[in-house]
């Protein structure tokens, strides 16, 4: 009997039963007619749920046959996901080149930090329940970009349906749009940044200037002969001299620099703020002396004539306030340079190019100067004013050039910078300190430790620590010995890194001190976490301290942070009674400047130890 029949003989039944009880009268045992109602309202109740189970699962079925007959019919890329974001149906398209992958982890908005989608995605769909976008989309090993549209789904035909994706490949038009974009912006020979990118990049730069760094620059490269697209009779054509010229002039400049083609003759080099360090003109001098180093080597010719490149430098905001007036003020410095008929570089500003010849001879002096052993390590006393004793020295180099007498280090270090020969001149420091940190020790007059300066250039090279440990061991000394001045830069390296280089000074037996405290940006979770043992004071907060209020209310701040901190603290640049009178009222007892002792030869140390005793009271009064 069909499921209607056996319906309506359960809905007749009670009906029966009473005509039943009324024909057989009072003998018969009559049915109970409430619980004959309620039974058959449960098989009624039952049967009518049964059916309806059996109709919803028919129509889900017949739902999802359609949803999937669309899937493979289609060649969108369709997927339906669970709440997991695990693919339950996907469309034959999508199939062939996602086995199944999590397509939501698979998502970027950065295709090349790859830096994920669907979190910020969720979120939007908390909200709107649909979302819609460009994403880049990793699919087997292919990144594709793709229009997507995602909604949430609440199709009772699928329960375990929770997402919609509908995407549309769009890559092919991305690279059109990229390849657009690079025509407007780069030249096509080279792909370098054309000078409306140059132009626009030198406007960032100005943008970003500081006062911490506040100057940029351009050096315009014109070569004296015109580089056009046509061939020559010398059986190379324009084109390969000019990809030539470009792949040289890359090698020639470290990576941070901007490289564009500025014309069909010249190339341009932007300095940002940061690769601008002060005086500004060392490393500008260095940077175009380089670059005709390398253009020298250059080997090519043209119409039998060799190629030379003249160089024109302008920097902001002295040579011009905007990226136009820095180009024209490059242009005519150029000009100038390309007179002299040979490979030249020049300045638009006049008082430079004439420091440019000077700072030439000087960097070979030096490089003279280093293999000839033309320098000794200086000592400036460091004193105690609790103790009335010295209590340390700081290596101070002096050069005695050959031409110019003895040199200070800022007439030298910056140049030394610029030139990459700073680490040697370290190197040099720290073996001298130590062939005198012996001597002292056998003679019985070392007096606490020796302090040295390290660059930054010295403290990134990677057999730094070994060259340490290999000189200590070559001189028999203890690490114990000597203090590590470390500048404000080496701080602004990554952490972890950082941290793992100072605990192996540190476990060695080295003092380490933050040089230049309270003239930088020095946070208090770099005093906090990293091995310091203590801190300098900035000459620039010591000068001018007696006649200026705030001078003397951020020393004093600084000191006392300092002391929360447990670290020691030392004042350099002590020039004057009330400075040393100040700075001991304050709580810094290590004190060091002329006031007590310029820095002196080795030899001149046994004659000022006896005379301590007068200096420090001297100091103290």
């Amino acid at each position: 009997m069909p499921l209607s029949g056996w319906l309506c003989f359960f809905a007749l039944l009670p009906a029966f039963s009473v005509r039943a009880n009324i024909a057989d009268g009072l003998s018969a045992t009559p049915i109970p007619l409430l619980l004959l109602s309620f039974i058959s309202g449960i098989i009624i109740a039952g049967a009518a749920g049964l059916w309806r189970v059996q109709h919803l699962r028919s129509r889900q079925n017949a739902q999802q046959k359609v949803i999937r007959q669309l899937l493979n019919d289609t060649r969108a890329f369709v997927a339906v996901l669970d709440q997991d974001c695990q693919l339950l149906a996907a469309s034959s398209a999508l199939e062939n080149i996602s086995e199944r992958q999590n397509l939501c982890n698979s998502m970027y908005f950065d295709p090349v930090a790859k830096k994920k989608a669907w979190q910020d995605i969720q979120q939007v769909l908390q909200q709107h329940r649909s979302w819609q976008g460009e994403v880049w989309w990793q699919l087997r090993n292919d990144l594709l970009a793709v229009s997507l549209t995602i909604a949430q789904s609440n199709n009772t035909a699928w329960p375990a349906a929770r997402y919609l994706l509908v995407a549309q490949d769009i890559t092919e038009r991305k690279r059109a749009d990229q390849q657009q974009l690079n025509n407007l912006t780069r030249d096509p020979l080279t792909g370098l940044p054309n000078r409306i990118m140059l132009e626009e990049q030198l406007a960032t730069n100005i943008a970003c200037c500081t006062n911490q760094h506040p100057t940029t620059a351009i050096l315009l490269i014109k070569f004296n002969q015109l580089l056009g697209s046509e061939p020559t009779g010398s059986g190379q054509s324009n084109a390969s001299l000019i990809a030539e010229a470009a792949k040289g002039l890359r090698q020639a400049i470290a990576p941070q620099f901007t490289l564009g083609r500025y014309s069909s003759d010249s190339f341009a080099i932007l300095a940002a703020p940061h690769l601008c360090a002060l005086p500004v003109e060392l490393p500008l001098n260095q940077l175009a002396y380089q670059i005709l180093i390398q253009i020298n080597q250059f080997n090519f010719t043209r119409n039998q004539h060799q190629v030379y490149a003249s160089i024109g430098i302008s920097r902001f905001p002295e040579d011009g306030a905007d990226a136009s007036a820095l180009m024209h003020s490059a242009e005519r410095a150029v000009h100038i340079a390309a007179k002299s008929g040979t490979s030249q570089f020049y300045f638009a500003d006049n008082r430079l190019q004439q420091h440019a010849a000077e700072y030439l001879t000087l960097q070979t002096e030096l490089s003279k100067s280093l293999n000839q052993d033309d320098f000794t390590v200086y000592f400036q006393p460091q004193l105690s004013i609790s103790s009335n004793r010295v209590v340390g020295y700081e290596a101070l180099l002096r050069w005695h050039n050959p031409k110019r007498g003895i040199m200070q280090p800022q007439s030298f270090l910056a140049l030394a910078e610029q030139s990459g020969m700073i680490v040697a001149l370290d190197r040099l420091v720290f073996r001298q300190c130590c062939q005198q940190v012996k001597h002292w020790l056998q003679t019985n007059q070392l007096r606490g430790r020796i302090a040295l300066n390290i660059s930054v250039q010295h403290f990134e090279q990677v057999n730094f620590v070994e060259f340490l440990s290999e000189a200590l061991l070559e001189s028999k000394l203890q690490a114990s010995h000597f203090t590590l001045e470390l500048d404000e830069r080496i701080f602004q390296q990554q952490v972890a890194n950082l941290q793992q280089r100072l605990k192996v000074l540190s476990d060695t037996g080295f003092h380490i001190v933050l040089d230049n405290f309270g003239d930088g940006i020095s946070s208090l979770t770099s005093l906090r976490q990293l091995p310091l043992q203590g801190v300098k004071i900035a000459r620039s907060l010591i000068h001018q301290m007696e006649q200026k209020e705030q001078q003397r209310n951020i020393t004093a701040s600084l000191i006392r942070l300092a002391g929360y901190l447990q670290l020691e603290v030392t004042a350099s640049g002590i020039d004057n009674e009330m400075q040393a009178y100040l700075l001991h009222v304050m709580g810094c007892d290590k004190l060091q400047g002329n006031l007590f002792s310029k820095a002196v030869p080795a030899s001149e140390i046994p004659a000022l130890l006896a005379k301590e005793s007068k200096l420090i009271k001297k100091a103290a009064s």
